[in-house]
């Protein structure tokens, strides 16, 4: 089966407005039934602002941001009114005729999350944007040193840039 997304894009997912999830991984379903078989698609996605888990299905996905512009999308993302996280649960649509309603279960045994991010995740989230960001930088500078070609320098000043605001500087 072909996906219309791919590992890092950015989608948004019906009945979770406001909020945009990264593609982690996605799994090829064949169901067979005594009626008949139904071949679908579904995803695992991780929230971009706050890391809480969803799965969903390719119908009810639409696509906010490819991954190669994932990151600058994310630095002029307004957070201000974002969502807050709903806890640890299973989300998924409730008939397999796809797209007709959604249905939260909260997993067996597991109490909500807490409200807010845990600082944990928060600091390894802003570690992953700073690894991301110096490795892009790098890959600049050795491209502007090999070739000597501005384009790169230029590029790579920006990133530092990227990093300073990410950084707090």
């Amino acid at each position: 089966m072909k996906t219309e997304f791919t590992f890092g894009d950015i989608v948004s997912v019906a009945g979770y407005e406001n909020r945009i999830f990264y593609v982690d991984a996605w799994s090829e379903i064949k169901r067979t039934e005594e009626w008949g078989v139904s071949e679908y698609v579904e995803f695992e996605l991780t929230d971009a602002i706050n890391g809480e888990f969803l799965d969903a299905f390719e119908t009810d996905l639409r696509l906010v941001c490819r991954k190669q512009f994932a990151e600058d999308y994310l630095l002029e993302y307004d957070e201000t009114n974002y969502p807050e996280p709903t806890g640890a649960a299973f989300h998924f649509t409730d008939d397999y005729s796809f797209g007709i309603g959604y249905v939260k279960k909260e997993a067996v045994g597991m109490a909500k999350g807490p409200k807010e991010t845990p600082k944990r995740e928060q600091a390894a989230i802003a570690k992953r944007k700073i690894d991301e960001l110096l490795d892009e930088y790098n890959d600049n500078m050795r491209l502007y040193e090999a070739f000597g070609d501005a384009e790169y320098k230029t590029k790579a000043d920006a990133v530092m840039t990227k990093l300073r605001r990410e950084a707090g500087e």
